[in-house]
């Protein structure tokens, strides 16, 4: 009989089953990933320690669970969040790099400057609100310990009491010439990149005022190296309820509050977008989230969908931006 195992026929069809079957096997690599399959850089515009930058370390670690991957944050500094902001717009469009965003970054900066490195419309995209905060007018040790006495100190000293801020253009500078031009007094800007370098420097007693959340100062308030003086909205919170609002003390249409998004660049692929916008809002329902966002007397803005939060920055910005420019404030 004749053997036809190493026959030129036979050994080409083998050859050619065997490089048939390899195929999906070579192909595997080319394919795409699914997303996430590295970790994220979520921007902080404003300074370590800040309560923006506490907020955003607590979200990164929830997130990272439901993604899968870990979520680094990167404090990029100046320009009242400007700064990181366009870190952000300028980045690959690929749902790695995201930002936490502010009312100082989306809003105020818009009514601000005549010109910034993006466009918060073009350039940006909303992946869900986080919470908005009512603001507490922090006041160093030396300052008179209630509002009208700090009002009444400010009026005998014109231009000498200092409020320190985020930087020119962040919501703690606007509300701070907000809160003089409300209260009818005459105050020294003295700005910091971020609120956190201001915090520090207000409890050792080097500037007088600053406009920030709970969450920072209430430590340094508990230590008796500050006063809070007065805090915004119509009741007082439940979690420091021994603060007063500016309303009760005569300031009744007065308000600083902030708020917070997480943002991605405008191209980013719509299921990265569908996938951080679930790991936020999960992350938001966690009683971790919950719990440091009670501390500053938050509102929790989520769940929302994309759409929403970019509807929410809309409106933000047509009631802020005429507000901020018609302060007429130099921004520097």
């Amino acid at each position: 009989m004749q053997d036809h195992t190493h026959s030129p026929n036979r050994r080409a069809l083998l050859g050619a089953l065997a490089g048939t079957s390899m195929l999906p096997l070579l192909a595997l690599p080319a394919r795409a990933q699914a997303y996430p399959s590295k970790p994220i850089r979520l921007v902080v515009a404003f300074g370590s320690g800040s309560a923006n930058d506490i907020i955003a370390r607590d979200l990164a670690r929830q997130m990272a669970e439901t993604l899968g991957q870990s979520v680094v944050v990167e404090n990029r500094t100046g320009g009242g969040g400007s700064v990181g902001t366009d870190a952000v717009a300028k980045a690959a469009p690929d749902g790695y790099t995201i930002g936490l965003g502010t009312s100082s970054q989306l809003v105020m900066n818009v009514g601000l400057y005549k010109t910034l490195p993006f466009d918060v419309e073009r350039d940006l995209r909303s992946i869900g609100l986080v919470a908005r905060t009512p603001l507490v007018l922090v006041a160093s040790a030396s300052m008179p310990k209630s509002l009208k006495e700090l009002i009444a100190h400010a009026r005998a000293n014109p231009g000498k009491v200092t409020y320190g801020s985020g930087g020119a253009g962040s919501i703690s500078h606007i509300v701070g010439e907000s809160f003089a031009k409300a209260a009818d007094i005459s105050l020294l800007h003295v700005p910091y990149k971020g609120n956190g370098p201001a915090l520090v420097d207000l409890s050792g007693g080097h500037v007088n005022l600053l406009f920030d959340g709970f969450v920072s100062s209430a430590p340094v308030a508990a230590q008796g190296r500050a006063t809070l003086l007065a805090v915004s909205g119509q009741k007082r919170s439940p979690a420091h309820p021994d603060v007063p609002t500016f309303a009760e003390q005569g300031l009744s249409n007065y308000e600083a509050t902030t708020w917070n998004n997480l943002f991605a660049p405008a191209r980013t692929p719509p299921e990265a977008i569908t996938r951080l916008n679930d790991a936020l809002n999960k992350a938001l329902a966690t009683q971790t989230i919950k719990d440091r966002l009670a501390l500053g007397a938050s509102e929790v803005l989520g769940p929302t969908t994309p759409e929403q939060a970019d509807a929410f920055g809309q409106a933000q910005r047509a009631r802020w931006v005429p507000f901020v420019r018609a302060l007429g404030i130099d921004a520097g």
